[in-house]
């Protein structure tokens, strides 16, 4: 009897530990994809694919303001991330530093495709390419 005891206690040991190693593996798992999903990259990039227009902004830029002006001309509505109100906003516009090779405000994105500032967005409106994008042909 006491060798069942001993080999049954064992057992639930064994058990317990593998339990524990299973726990702390998915807690680790979690707090990374949490960080991960918490990222200014990730940020980035959530925000240009699933938004049809994005603007990375600043609320004090006249040349942000304008890009957001022709959008309301063109009834469209963007997605607009302004910086200078994230605590994170310097963080926000070193990615699309690595991204686009640009620190300056706008960066306009529509449909995935980087298209750039203010002046980008108005050469882009008259040779088509914003209404091809836009599929407003």
């Amino acid at each position: 009897m006491k060798t069942t005891t001993v080999y049954r206690s064992n057992n639930l040991c064994k058990l317990g530990v593998l339990a524990f190693g299973i726990m702390l593996l998915l807690t680790i798992y979690a707090s990374k994809k949490v960080a991960a999903s918490r990222s200014p990259s990730a940020f980035v990039q959530t925000v240009i694919y699933s938004n049809k227009i994005a603007i990375f902004s600043k609320s004090y830029c006249p040349y942000c303001r304008r890009a957001k002006r022709i959008f309301s001309e063109l009834k469209e509505q963007p997605y607009v991330v302004e910086l200078d109100l994230r605590d994170d906003g310097y963080k926000i516009q070193n990615v699309l530093l690595d991204l686009v090779g640009r620190r300056t405000v706008p960066q306009i994105f529509v449909n995935g495709k980087h298209i750039g500032g203010a002046d980008d967005l108005e050469v882009a409106i008259r040779n088509g390419v914003l209404q091809d994008l836009l599929g407003t042909n």
